[in-house]
């Protein structure tokens, strides 16, 4: 049995509704292009006992019934929750090892990538960060994970004082989040951040 599965690392709570131009913001959707799925019904149990743990504060209960979980079925989804755990107790060396796992398990689950870049950004490796996204961006057909990359690339350039002209140019291949009641938010207030700090 398959299930859609929820990216708590990305708090990305999207709806594949249809919508009617002009009326209703655009939303992406975070599926696009992700055909992986836990087919384990013990795992997928496990895994949704670790999203509430997790979404309640309780990291310790959510990484033991993660563990629990990836003990049933190695999933690049599992180990990617495993490490935004870390990635929330701000041990970066470990929820790296969480994602670069994920990666060798299969490469093609791109929340992972967004998340070893935030990583690898928070311990300013920054040329590390933007190998990571220029890969996800090689590899993903997918528009939505394709933006979120040139959304983290315009903060990293930003965040390793690459010069305003460059954060500028990916905040714009990004802009399309300005339209996702989602993520309008986010976008808009590192906009903002940039604009004080830079002018235009």
């Amino acid at each position: 049995m398959n299930y859609q599965l929820i990216f708590i690392s990305l708090l990305l709570i999207t709806s594949c509704k249809s919508e009617k131009e002009s009326k209703i913001p655009k939303k992406h959707n975070p599926y696009e292009n992700i055909e992986q799925n836990l087919e384990n019904e013990k795992a997928i149990e496990l895994y949704h006992q670790g999203l509430v743990f997790y979404e309640n504060g309780n990291l310790e209960s959510a990484m033991e019934s993660f563990n629990k979980s990836f003990k049933i079925e190695k999933s690049a989804i599992i180990l990617n929750e495993l490490g935004t755990i870390e990635l929330a107790k701000k041990d970066y060396q470990e929820a790296l090892n969480y994602f670069n796992r994920g990666r060798t398990l299969d490469s093609n689950y791109w929340p992972i990538y967004i998340n070893e870049a935030r990583c690898h950004d928070k311990l300013t490796e920054f040329k590390k960060a933007e190998n990571i996204l220029l890969k996800l961006k090689e590899l993903s057909n997918s528009e939505y994970w394709i933006t979120y990359a040139n959304y983290d690339l315009a903060k990293i350039y930003f965040n390793s004082k690459q010069g305003c002209e460059k954060v500028y140019e990916f905040i714009e291949k990004a802009k399309s989040m300005a339209s996702d009641p989602e993520l309008s938010e986010q976008y808009l207030n590192f906009k903002s951040h940039v604009t004080k700090n830079c002018g235009q």
